[in-house]
């Protein structure tokens, strides 16, 4: 007998926990959930269609792809032993461990890409650990700084649908969430440290300009070849391509031997990655292909203030789906619904759409960043937890007193 919307995303989220809790493999739990949710909801059709319509997707291949390539990156930086170069540099040319761990993983971040978390996570690990971090604390750092930046940045795919979704000028919504980013800024500051340490010594420029060529190299690309993916079936193939040259020149530039190019293919996070990237997005199709009718009447007959229903569907779609697009794209329809489009409403949504994704397991920065450190993803909600519940509790009180 099939399950109900809403009975079925409780049992998702259930499920997801509690195998999480046991510490399996994510792989594994991703394999899980989807295909046992699927089923419950609609049986072997509905699974099928959801299973066909990932095989098929553009954005399925595009995010597999780009994975795959900045995996492999990492993965030269890694094995050649420069990413530790790098972070004693860019902690000598910044002069503070605390300027690298807190501005280089949000620079890097603005890599229109998931795996962008991978290529900031060695340069926190090295840097962290000059600074005395544990590797839990240099996850969390390397997540939550990634992020900062990212919140409002323009070229934010999560501020372009938001302003489209609620009707609402982008430069408005920017500059209504420039408080909130810098106070969710300070909240991550006890966990870097407040010890500002001067780095010893002066950095070599042109080290450091060539071990950061690749990325460099990279970034510049990813924006310049941007035309290429309105001619293509594969979504942002041409951040694919230019990591790919990117990788290419970090091979020329370091001179990495064909053992060391070889090697890497070896590196099995690159596979596991790519994995979860597709297990990820059969669990994104599931519940965007699922009737949400039942949820909105659920709303529509509580009596829950209006500021709730707003933060409880967005966290809720961004958590279950680990994407704040798909948590704002399918909440707002609804939200519209119950309550209507304001200014605070859409940077409410905003807010909390962007921090219900930051904690969620299925957040594949988060997923790379923990396989990076080698740390759980229940542990780091010791942080995790804290920092979002605090982040949504201020956006809230901005809602109240700063938005209306």
């Amino acid at each position: 007998m099939s399950l109900d919307t809403i009975s079925v995303t409780l049992f998702s989220i259930i499920t997801l926990v509690v195998l999480l809790s046991i510490r399996l493999p994510l792989y594994i739990i991703l394999v899980v959930v989807p295909l046992a949710s699927s089923l419950l909801y609609g049986g072997e059709s509905f699974l099928s269609v959801v299973v066909k319509k990932t095989l098929l997707s553009g954005s399925t291949w595009g995010l597999v792809l780009n994975v795959f390539s900045v995996s492999w990156l990492v993965s030269l930086y890694s094995s050649l032993l420069i990413v530790d170069r790098l972070g004693k540099e860019l902690s000598k040319a910044l002069k503070s461990n605390f300027l690298t761990l807190t501005i280089v993983p949000g620079v890097i971040g603005l890599l229109p890409v998931a795996g962008g978390a991978l290529m900031s996570a060695p340069i926190v690990d090295s840097v962290g650990e000059q600074a005395g971090l544990s590797k839990l604390k240099r996850n969390i750092v390397n997540i939550w700084y990634r992020h900062i930046f990212v919140y409002i940045y323009p070229l934010s795919p999560i501020i372009i649908l938001t302003s489209s979704l609620f009707n609402i000028n982008m430069a408005r919504l920017i500059l209504d969430q420039l408080p909130l980013a810098a106070l969710m800024f300070v909240l991550g500051l006890p966990i870097v440290g407040l010890k500002w340490s001067a780095s010893k010594g002066s950095s070599n420029v042109k080290l450091l300009l060539k071990d950061l060529s690749p990325i460099i190299t990279a970034v510049f690309l990813s924006f310049t070849l941007t035309p290429i993916d309105k001619h293509v079936p594969i979504d942002r193939l041409s951040m694919t391509i230019a990591v790919i040259i990117g990788a290419l020149v970090f091979i020329l530039v370091e001179k990495a031997p064909l053992s060391v190019i070889k090697s890497s293919f070896k590196d099995k996070r690159i596979w596991e990655l790519s994995l979860i990237s597709l297990q990820v997005m059969l669990y994104r199709f599931m519940f965007t292909l699922m009737n949400m009718e039942p949820l909105i009447d659920l709303m529509n007959r509580s009596s829950i203030p209006g500021s709730l229903v707003v933060l409880s569907l967005t966290v809720l779609f961004s958590f279950v789906s680990g994407a704040p697009t798909a948590g704002i794209a399918i909440a707002a329809p609804m939200i519209q619904s119950i309550i209507g489009i304001t200014r605070e409403v859409a940077n409410l949504a905003y807010a909390s759409s962007f921090i219900g994704y930051l904690g969620s397991p299925l957040h594949l920065c988060y997923v790379y960043s923990s396989q990076y450190f080698k740390t759980s993803l229940t542990d780091g909600y010791k942080y995790l937890v804290p920092l979002t519940g605090a982040s949504l509790l201020l956006a809230l009180l901005m809602y109240s007193f700063v938005w209306s």
